[in-house]
């Protein structure tokens, strides 16, 4: 399954993935926005949101006060981003893209966001280089790029199989039970998540692939696509953050 047919299964029942969507929604604005002030100052307010999905970190950010314009290559994704926004009284233009070739001015915003593991999401590495090119250019000089990726630690023997459950979630009057299996072969796993509707009882299977791409290498990739002061941050969001500056 292509990546643009994973997210756009996926978009109407995005948010079963967290406990609490809105709980979640409101933890990483917080945290993301206590993130890029501390590192570009308070006057970084212009975001775009390069992997926005249906907004988990987009609507955080616009509550927080930040202008954030969301982007995404999964159209329903985005277009529940909108209603999403829109529900809660908030302004979210959003725009489809693939993040290897933003639709945005060059220097046209503050911090360019790649949020929840979504930059591995591609078949090598130089397609995240590509990625973090778009990133630099769209940022202006003195702000920079806020990603955020999984530490998977060393990669799995070919053939190893991780079940990974989510637990039970109760919406819109039905019972759900997720999990992801990964299926790891050399540099990447397969992903499987297995949404199961408990009445009627039936799985839906959405696939994927990840790089299992160490943050160390990531931010290797940033200093070569022209960021400067790249820092690992742990323990302030769910998955290890990386920052790094255009310089001016």
């Amino acid at each position: 399954m292509a990546v643009r047919a994973f997210y756009d299964e996926l978009a109407p029942l995005y948010h079963l993935i967290y406990e609490d969507w809105d709980a979640s929604v409101a933890r990483q604005g917080a945290a993301l926005a206590a993130l890029i002030r501390e590192r570009w100052g308070s006057g970084a307010r212009v975001v775009l949101d390069g992997a926005v999905g249906i907004g988990t970190q987009a609507l955080g950010l616009l509550a927080g006060g930040f202008q954030v314009t969301g982007s995404d290559l999964s159209y329903p994704a985005v277009q529940r981003a909108r209603v999403e926004a829109t529900r809660r009284g908030l302004r979210l233009p959003c725009l489809v893209a693939d993040f290897r070739a933003l639709a945005a001015r060059s220097s046209s915003v503050d911090v360019v966001l790649l949020a929840d593991n979504a930059l591995p999401h591609v078949e090598s590495e130089a397609d995240v280089a590509t990625a973090l090119a778009e990133c630099w250019r769209c940022a202006r000089a003195g702000g920079g790029c806020l990603v955020s990726v999984r530490d998977h630690g060393p990669p799995r023997p070919a053939g190893t199989v991780e079940v990974r459950p989510y637990g039970e979630r109760f919406w819109d009057g039905r019972r759900y039970h997720l999990r992801q299996i990964w299926t790891w072969r050399g540099p990447r796993y397969d992903l499987a998540l297995e949404i199961t509707v408990a009445t009627p009882d039936r799985v839906q299977v959405l696939e994927t692939s990840y790089l299992a791409l160490a943050p160390d290498r990531v931010a290797a990739l940033m200093r070569a696509a022209g960021f400067e002061d790249v820092q690992r941050v742990d323990g302030r969001f769910f998955q290890p953050v990386l920052l790094g500056t255009r310089p001016h």
